[in-house]
């Protein structure tokens, strides 16, 4: 089997590979705004016989990390067709990326995964969780209406297409797990398909803004129903963003208060949620936690220098990289909140950990405590409390950006 990039002529035919794999027919209008923000020039297909079997690509992105930020190449499109499983398809594919990570130089290796159980031997680990939250409306109320500076608003497209990146990227400057968003994918989003929506409306764009200025804003759709003259609609909450909790808190305030509405669910929502301390009775706020973003690092010491630590310390770590054991080793770490400087050392480990381990904590999120209680960590108790304590931040990793 041969494997390559493809030109743009070929995309429907890479994208039938998606098809016959995640079960879905693809529209024409779709599939043209997929292959705009598509890079070709990342893109990944094995050809068996002169047919697609297997398919692949990655989006460039800038990533959030404690203190600053770092170039990050996300996994996405990775597809095998069921006639080719089990023969060495995904394997040659993750083995053509990381190339092309190290090639670009990028310190890590992003994907949000469909199938869980697959990822981790390929050294990626659980970066980030988020939550998807419900409440019945008549049971949320809140336990103090302190009133804001500013106000929140209904804007149309137009005015949230020119303010919302605006926010986001203010947002994604210190919130560990953002991902920077370029024209091309704020242009996709914004055009808004009627065969994403899922019964619901179009979306809406409510602004919370202080002086004229935008802290924070709602993006959301609504889904009316009634039964026997009774009101029951729905409100998703797709996407709050917000630079300040007078911010967040207003547009939740917004939220709640729409008329003629039974339900309210949001969608990706970090785990730690304001929300539930602004409800009276956040029992009544039902949710599910899953797994974000998975991270994994290409290049140990880039990456490692590249983020700030919560207190200073020097620890020196042992990486078991089993898929590419070159990148593994020994690695002294020295670092603390004003920076940080990692590099290849022969001293001996305090702490030995797989590749996956140490994706899940390069954000802040985590436990090497807890993997250590798991046998995924080694080292004495002083060296996981110091790691534990240098790899925290204030701030929850979050990633609310789907690719």
């Amino acid at each position: 089997m041969d494997i390559r990039s493809i030109k743009p002529d070929e995309f429907r035919a890479f994208a039938s590979v998606w098809e016959r794999t995640f079960n879905f027919d693809g529209k024409d209008e779709e599939l043209e705004l997929e292959a705009k923000v598509h890079e070709f020039d990342r893109s990944i297909v094995v050809v068996d016989d002169g047919d697609f079997v297997g398919t692949g690509g990655a989006f460039s992105f800038d990533l959030t990390v404690p203190g600053g930020s770092v170039p990050a190449a996300g996994l996405t499109a990775i597809a095998v067709l069921p006639t080719h499983r089990r023969r060495g398809v995904l394997t040659s594919m993750m083995r053509r990326h990381f190339a092309d990570v190290q090639a670009r130089k990028e310190p890590l290796a992003l994907l949000r995964a469909s199938e869980s159980v697959i990822y981790g031997r390929f050294g990626y680990g659980i970066a980030t969780h988020e939550a998807s939250w419900e409440i019945a409306k008549r049971d949320a109320t809140f336990e103090l209406d302190p009133g804001t500076p500013g106000r929140v608003s209904l804007v149309g497209a137009d005015r949230a297409r020119r303010v919302l990146p605006d926010v986001y990227a203010e947002a994604a400057r210190t919130s560990p797990g953002f991902l920077s968003r370029g024209e091309a994918i704020w242009n996709h989003m914004f055009s808004d398909l009627e065969s994403w929506r899922g019964g619901f409306t179009a979306n809406r764009f409510a602004l919370y803004e202080e002086n004229g200025t935008a802290l924070g804003y709602l993006r959301y759709r609504a889904k009316e129903t009634w039964e026997h003259n009774i009101p029951k609609n729905e409100i998703l909450a797709s996407e709050l963003i917000a630079l300040t909790p007078v911010a967040e808190s207003a547009l939740w305030h917004f939220v709640f208060s729409m008329d003629l509405v039974e339900t309210i669910r949001t969608q990706n929502r970090p785990t730690q949620e304001l929300l539930s301390v602004l409800l009276s009775d956040s029992r009544r706020l039902s949710g599910r936690r899953v797994d974000g973003l998975w991270a994994r690092l290409m290049d140990v010491p880039a990456a490692l220098s590249a983020r700030r630590y919560r207190t200073e310390g020097r620890i020196v770590i042992e990486v078991d990289d089993r898929f590419l054991p070159e990148q593994g080793g020994r690695f002294v770490l020295e670092g603390g909140p004003d920076g940080a400087e990692c590099k290849r050392t022969t001293d001996d480990a305090d702490l030995v950990v797989d590749a996956a381990v140490l994706g899940s904590r390069y954000l802040g999120g985590g436990s090497f405590s807890l993997y250590q209680q798991a046998g995924r960590v080694l080292g004495s108790p002083e060296a996981v409390r110091l790691a534990d304590t240098m790899f925290s931040w204030h701030v929850e990793p979050w990633c609310p950006h789907y690719f």
